[in-house]
């Protein structure tokens, strides 16, 4: 009966301990943390270039499905 204070009185002061020592340890200074990345340019890529060729597709795709369709319901008929 007497053991549960002094249980939670060794608890709460471990807990204090442990966080005070975890918040001293931290640097505050200029040089904390990880160093910056290196400045490298991005490499420049076409991003549009085969862009036309790929509408291209798409609509003659496009076309296809909906001719199979239309030949698909006209033998369902």
């Amino acid at each position: 009966m007497y053991m549960r204070p002094q249980i939670v009185t060794i608890a709460t002061l471990v807990l204090f301990l442990v966080n005070s020592t975890l918040m001293l340890g931290q640097s505050t200074g200029k040089e904390a943390g990880p160093p910056p990345p290196a400045q490298r340019t991005p490499g420049e890529l076409p991003i549009d270039s085969g862009l036309y060729i790929l509408l291209i597709a798409g609509i003659i795709y496009g076309v296809y499905v909906l001719l199979q369709r239309r030949k698909a319901k006209n033998i369902l008929d």
